[in-house]
């Protein structure tokens, strides 16, 4: 585990050939264990409904790209007025639940 980072650190090493050297197939099996590792930890870090909007890639690097992209922190002033708006957000038991979901998830898209 102490290499765990390689895939995060280097890129991926080139495909694996018959004249691939003993110590490339090597790295090439470390990096993709590493991979492996890394892509899975973040996935278990993260919930399952947002994983859903996240699209699939067997790349560590390129998923952790992609979530700081898409979760990037707002720098706008509204985003303590949304976030009390969010928090103090209840099913007021009126509309249906699908509605209330929809609202929860379009102001969390507006942060």
């Amino acid at each position: 585990i102490a290499d765990i980072d390689l895939a995060m650190i280097s890129n991926k090493p080139a495909d694996i050939t018959d004249t691939s050297s003993l110590v490339e197939r090597e790295h090439h099996a470390k990096w993709e264990r590493c991979n492996r590792l890394c892509l899975m930890a973040m996935k278990r870090s993260i919930s399952e409904h947002l994983l859903g909007g996240l699209p699939e890639t067997n790349d560590a690097r390129e998923f952790f790209d992609v979530v700081g992209q898409r979760y990037q922190v707002s720098g706008n002033a509204e985003d303590g007025s949304l976030m009390s708006e969010l928090t103090s957000l209840r099913h007021d038991g009126l509309g249906g639940v699908r509605e209330h979901i929809l609202r929860v998830v379009h102001l969390q898209s507006k942060l």
